[in-house]
């Protein structure tokens, strides 16, 4: 029967559950996330880490604290970063002008996704307000129904919305991130992903501002039409932002592989 205290089995147990290839490659994955770094650059890192690992594990020290002294003497990936970007400034910038147009993108998707929230608040609140009086509760006065639901349902408000979803839900479960990787190693699905997004949302966002918004709260204003008519003039504009996102995110892959 094994008599040993019972820290000492939860100390074996922390040493065992501790995987040092996981760990150098989590570590290499949070270098790669930047375009400062070539894939050449990441190997060679990767290989001085790992020799300072084998020269520590020589001193009896356990794979963990290796690995932890070994990345320390490397040096902060703040530091790495600024060093390495310095001798790969046309990968920066290529990276940087990527991120820019994808964000422009975004920006015009979180626009359309905010008149379509806004279409199905306007219809939920205008009914519950014809409903307040049958509570014994005034109505609210469509002067202000109407621009509270515009304020609470604006891009802005939406932005941070997402933003923090993205920020609490997404990314700290490394989900978010390495869908981010896998497409920026595809140009093609990247931009066919970001097009198809788009195009998803701003027709969804005409239809329901259409059917929902318009004739709910402007029952007599001649909007018969507008939102299909401004969505076909935004259509050039995504397939030249599609095509300038393939472009860039191929000249950037090939750059870091270079």
């Amino acid at each position: 029967m094994d008599d040993r205290p019972r820290n000492t089995l939860k100390i074996m147990e922390t040493q065992t559950t501790f995987d040092l290839n996981l760990a150098i490659r989590r570590w290499r994955e949070d270098l790669a996330r930047s375009a400062a770094f070539r894939s050449e650059n990441l190997n060679e890192l990767e290989s001085h880490l790992r020799d300072s690992i084998d020269r520590l594990r020589a001193r009896e020290l356990s794979d963990e604290e290796a690995f932890l002294v070994a990345a320390r003497r490397i040096g902060a990936a703040q530091k790495l970063e600024q060093e390495f970007g310095k001798v790969n400034s046309a990968e920066v910038w290529f990276d940087r002008c990527l991120w820019v147009l994808v964000a422009v993108q975004l920006w015009s998707c979180v626009a359309s996704l905010s008149s379509l929230l806004l279409s199905v608040a306007a219809v939920i609140g205008i009914s519950l307000n014809e409903m307040l009086p049958g509570f014994g509760l005034h109505k609210i006065e469509m002067d202000w129904l109407q621009p509270g639901l515009a304020v609470s349902f604006s891009p802005f408000f939406v932005a941070i919305a997402v933003v923090l979803v993205w920020r609490f839900f997404i990314w700290p479960k490394r989900r978010g991130s390495a869908l981010v990787q896998k497409l920026l190693r595809r140009p093609g699905t990247l931009a066919v992903t970001l097009f198809s997004f788009c195009g998803a949302i701003h027709i969804a966002a005409a239809w329901a501002m259409q059917t929902w918004y318009y004739p709910v709260t402007f029952a007599n204003a001649p909007f018969h039409g507008l939102q299909w008519r401004l969505f076909f003039w935004r259509l050039p504009a995504l397939i030249l932002w599609a095509g300038l996102t393939y472009f860039l995110a191929r000249k950037r892959l090939r750059s870091s592989l270079a």
